[in-house]
């Protein structure tokens, strides 16, 4: 993979039920964060329907060198620093290339 392909990042993160709303302030704070940095293209928080402290992130970048940039960002580690004592088990994230199949307008997130 070239470091200027877009890289689609999908981080699947389950808190204690009991944490939940701790994790979602620290999730949203260094989400707003994430935004503003060079090369975020999406960055999404969803909750899972069945599950309210199973979290899912959706991140889209420019770039590998954008997500390496962004894996050194305050925010980012801010906020691991308090969702980590929370998590039920450890995070799955999947790194992923876009392949456009279909209709171009549908066919990448």
């Amino acid at each position: 993979m070239s470091s200027t392909a877009q890289v689609v990042v999908t981080a699947i993160v389950n808190v204690r039920p009991e944490a939940r709303e701790e994790a979602l302030g620290a999730l949203r704070t260094g989400i707003e964060g994430t935004h503003a940095e060079d090369g975020c293209i999406a960055y999404a928080l969803h909750e899972d329907n069945t599950n309210p402290a199973r979290f899912v992130i959706v991140e889209k970048w420019a770039s590998q060198d954008a997500l390496e940039a962004h894996g050194q960002a305050e925010h980012l580690k801010a906020m691991f620093g308090v969702v980590g004592p929370l998590l039920a088990e450890p995070p799955v994230i999947v790194f992923t290339t876009p392949l456009a199949v279909g209709d171009p307008a549908k066919a990448t997130i």
